[in-house]
């Protein structure tokens, strides 16, 4: 956010999502974090994907955690929505991460290292928080776009005793996320206890959830936009499909 002439202008980022940007007022607003929030299948990873090809498409650079899949099969998932990941890789535009697998952009893994996912995630915190900063230092840039898809991968693996370590970790990202002017997309399945996704809501500054029913004779996917931070406008229910570049939105 830039003060010019005494007028707040909001600066705002492209989400790459056809039909999202007019709705929130030219794109997502800079030192914000978004919670992206629906079941599996609704579309979350396709549209953390788009946020992070449109960014690399305008020079930008993008760090992208997932705690879902190793990085061969990122690169695939990213390939079939048109993201050529080892090119921004190779580039030093695009560092993957997996926090599970203690897998990383750029360094080779071996059996030991791998097999870190195996154990529980609290007797890991610091080291998994120690790999993100190091995913991050390789990124040059000032102002960069972060995915992280999903927390939920890390709060199945955590008991109530490493919750408190989790959250410092969860709280320090998204501080820093604002202190430095970037934009994350953060992901969140409903298996998650309901006083967790009511906390990471709170620590939010936009909450977008995806709902689908497929089981009636129309299908249907929802998209709520429920907050978002620098956006007045935006807050409602959208339609969505799902085309060969990943999530349109209908905006009727």
């Amino acid at each position: 956010m830039v003060i010019i002439s005494g007028v707040t202008e909001i600066v705002r980022v492209p989400s790459g999502i056809p039909g999202m940007d007019q709705i929130i007022e030219g794109g997502f607003p800079r030192k914000t974090n978004i919670l992206l929030y629906g079941p599996k299948g609704s579309g979350k990873a396709s549209m953390c994907i788009q946020f992070a090809k449109t960014g690399l498409e305008v020079g930008e650079q993008v760090l992208y955690i997932s705690t879902h899949l190793p990085l061969y099969d990122m690169r695939t998932k990213m390939e079939q929505i048109g993201l050529n990941a080892r090119k921004y890789e190779n580039e030093g535009n695009l560092v993957l991460v997996n926090p599970l697998t203690m897998e990383m952009t750029g360094i080779n893994m071996d059996e030991t290292m791998q097999a870190a996912r195996f154990i529980e995630v609290e007797q890991n915190i610091s080291t998994i928080a120690s790999l993100i900063n190091q995913a991050k230092r390789k990124l040059t840039k000032k102002e960069i776009r972060i995915v992280f898809d999903s927390f939920t991968g890390l709060l199945l693996n955590t008991s109530d005793e490493g919750m408190r370590e989790l959250n410092k970790l969860v709280e320090t990202m998204t501080r820093r996320v604002r202190l430095q002017k970037h934009v994350a997309l953060f992901t969140l399945d409903p298996s998650i206890d309901k006083k967790t996704i009511e906390r990471l809501k709170f620590i939010m500054d936009g909450f977008i959830e995806l709902k689908t029913n497929l089981d009636s004779d129309t299908p249907e996917r929802k998209i709520i936009i429920h907050f978002l931070l620098f956006t007045g406008k935006a807050m409602g229910r959208y339609n969505y499909n799902f085309s060969s570049h990943g999530i349109e939105i209908n905006r009727y």
